[in-house]
């Protein structure tokens, strides 16, 4: 199962209004939360299984001007960290993981909306030259390869990790 949602708004933490602090903790931490309550039943039910969850490597080590998208995709990864250790507890065969993506060219980067209502586009490129290693923005199918991997046996022995994709 993947849980895959977030949105992100652009904002100075003390200028962030309270209905959009809401707003993008019901989305990036609520919804992982829901995902997770409902498919880890089904899933002991069916012997076992694999939850990723999208974090981001913003969740990792913070963000100016996204600090209400930081903290909920902070909160994600320890979340995860916890229901791992509970599933392991039980030993129920289920895997909880998160996957950090970084600079990732998709459309969240022309969606990233302003707490005053307006889009303020960013350019990955721009943004990558200066903040990944390799200099260059990644692509979804370098994200996939990771939640491919994270869904797979070969990731068998792994729970309450972190895939960081910085391309």
């Amino acid at each position: 199962m993947m849980a895959n949602a977030g949105i992100g708004i652009l904002c100075k933490a003390i200028e962030m209004s309270l209905a959009d602090w809401r707003r993008q903790t019901a989305i990036n931490l609520d919804g992982v939360f829901l995902s997770v309550k409902y498919a880890v039943p089904t899933m002991r039910r069916a012997g076992g299984g694999s939850i990723i969850i999208t974090s981001s490597v913003a969740g990792l080590r913070g963000s100016a001007g996204l600090a209400g998208y930081c903290a909920t995709k902070g909160g994600v990864r320890l979340f995860a960290k916890a229901v791992a250790m509970e599933c392991a507890a039980e030993g129920d065969g289920i895997r909880i993981n998160t996957v950090h993506p970084g600079v990732i060219d998709t459309p969240i980067w022309t969606k990233i909306s302003s707490s005053a209502g307006r889009n303020t586009p960013i350019d990955p490129n721009e943004v990558s030259k200066s903040g990944v290693p390799l200099g260059r923005v990644g692509q979804a199918q370098d994200i996939a390869n990771g939640v491919l991997f994270l869904a797979s046996d070969a990731s068998s022995y792994m729970t309450g990790g972190a895939v960081r994709r910085w391309t």
